[in-house]
């Protein structure tokens, strides 16, 4: 049996979610990525909405978003590989986990967005890979006969990118580090509970940009390939228990499976 297609925006943190979540629960899928822009017309072509990917096409089924992924294929799996406390078992525990992980995911992860496109777009050699590796012909040759300023024009329009939106951008991360620094000052393992959770993963791939993390399936570039206003975010980043956090996580759940 052919394995389900994911259709992808190759660099999202959110699809880099989507791309871990398989690999936990052992779910074969053949990923479909497009550029920035080009996914859009993807998702349309397959029936849903602009902003409903990762999105999992099997030959009956279509499931949008992580958000989907968790209630439709969480439940399914076995028992010790579920990311999401049960809710009647452990109510308390599944509300935490539930909101840390929402949190994580949009407003820490709007903060990487922004920053991130807005300064790595503007340096199409650094970006490149995150934005063409897999994709179809078609569109790395649009974006490589001149249409590389039309997307980045359009991306900083459509986000409302700017240096002080960046500057904004930045400061929530780093509030939701300081907030995640002092919840693994006790020298837990995981964030809540004591077991892997959906919270650990949100917050590890929607962060992961800001450290470069390795093992993100997005093509983020070498730290060296950065220019020096990027470098020192992420080194500064990567000291930080969090930084640190999240590529155990990567390291521990991702690379090692």
């Amino acid at each position: 049996m052919t394995a389900p297609k994911m259709v992808t925006l190759l660099p999202s943190t959110d699809v880099d979610l989507g791309r871990w979540l398989m690999q936990h629960w052992d779910l074969p899928y053949r990923e479909k990525p497009h550029a920035p822009i080009f996914h859009v017309l993807a998702l349309l072509w397959n029936g849903v909405g602009k902003d409903d990917y990762p999105l999992l096409v099997g030959p009956d089924y279509k499931i949008p978003t992580v958000d989907k992924f968790l209630t439709e294929l969480d439940p399914k799996a076995p028992a010790d590989r579920r990311l999401v406390p049960d809710a009647e078992a452990e109510p308390a525990l599944n509300s935490e986990v539930m909101d840390f992980q929402k949190s994580a995911r949009f407003d820490m992860g709007g903060g990487v967005v922004h920053w991130a496109y807005y300064h790595f777009l503007q340096h199409r050699k650094v970006v490149w890979p995150s934005i063409t590796t897999g994709v179809p012909w078609w569109e790395v040759g649009f974006l490589s006969l001149g249409g590389y300023p039309v997307i980045k024009g359009l991306m900083f329009k459509a986000l409302k990118l700017s240096a002080e939106d960046a500057a904004q951008s930045l400061d929530t991360v780093r509030k939701a580090f300081d907030a995640t620094d002092t919840r693994l000052a006790d020298g837990r393992q995981f964030l809540y509970g004591d077991r892997l959770t959906i919270a650990d993963l949100a917050f590890a791939a929607s962060a992961a940009p800001m450290v470069l993390a390795n093992g993100y399936g997005g093509h983020l570039p070498a730290l060296e390939a950065c220019p020096p206003e990027m470098q020192t975010v992420f080194q500064e980043l990567r000291t930080r228990p969090s930084g640190a956090f999240i590529q155990r996580m990567y390291d521990s759940y991702r690379l090692a499976a």
